[in-house]
């Protein structure tokens, strides 16, 4: 019954994210703008991270396939992803060349911590106390560490920083904008701004405090917080048709607004 009810917020954590990454995708095969790949390509990896985390609960984490999952978890979920997030908004606000180079590097980065990850020593002992937890401890101490604190910070940083300035051009702006009011507008980076907080604060509570209990409820409630950002960026877009979006939520932009 415990097992079970340890389940429950990385289920959550699936389904916002499978959602989250279907929106962003069919967006993307429908407008093509390069921001909207990123986005879909960290979101997936959040989907199938979470996916492998429940699969290493269900087969026994310190069996052979069981520690295959949690590299494979934490690998994606723990290292990669939230930088590739984070490329998405910068993807959004730079210009195709520079996004190009940003990319590279970070395809580099991602397969270094990749590597490492997979290389690095299992405290077998911790693996199997892991449920409900994030894993913080279970692998030794290694390069992936450094790999994984350089990636994260880098992810939520653009995440956040971008909303911020969208934020903070509405707040210049102080005018409707193509019909909607600006603190619609607003409340949507805020929404997005929040809950990338609160992803990347996840981890870092989890390793700094030791509030491994409550690490995935965090992460589900900053994935329905950001979810919530861009619904609401959304729903100004599909009643303004065809409006410029100046310091537009980075999750959501109008067709002709940005090129890639």
């Amino acid at each position: 019954m415990n097992t079970i009810l340890l389940l429950v917020p990385p289920l959550i954590n699936v389904l916002v994210t499978g959602i989250f990454a279907f929106v962003i995708l069919r967006q993307y095969i429908g407008r093509r703008h390069s921001y909207q790949l990123y986005w879909s390509i960290s979101l997936l990896m959040a989907f199938v991270a979470t996916l492998a985390y429940i699969a290493m609960l269900i087969v026994g984490p310190t069996s052979e396939p069981g520690t295959y999952f949690f590299r494979l978890y934490y690998a994606l979920g723990g290292a990669i992803m939230p930088s590739w997030l984070g490329m998405g908004s910068i993807a959004l606000i730079s210009k195709p060349r520079v996004s190009r180079a940003c990319v590279g590097f970070l395809l580099l980065l991602s397969l270094i911590a990749a590597t490492f990850v997979l290389d690095a020593t299992i405290d077998m002992s911790r693996l199997s106390h892991i449920a409900g937890t994030p894993g913080t401890g279970t692998l030794h101490p290694g390069p992936w560490l450094v790999m994984t604190i350089l990636l994260n910070t880098l992810g939520v940083v653009a995440v956040a920083g971008v909303a911020l300035l969208s934020g903070w051009k509405m707040l210049r702006k102080q005018a409707s904008m193509g019909g909607a009011k600006t603190s619609n507008i607003l409340w949507a980076n805020i929404f997005i701004f929040t809950g990338a907080i609160l992803n990347g604060a996840a981890g870092t509570l989890a390793r700094f405090l030791g509030l491994d209990s409550i690490f995935w409820l965090i992460m589900a409630l900053g994935w329905i917080v950001l979810f919530l950002g861009v619904l609401l960026a959304s729903r100004r877009s599909r009643h303004v048709v065809g409006a410029p979006l100046a310091g537009a939520s980075p999750l959501h932009a109008p067709k002709h607004t940005y090129k890639r």
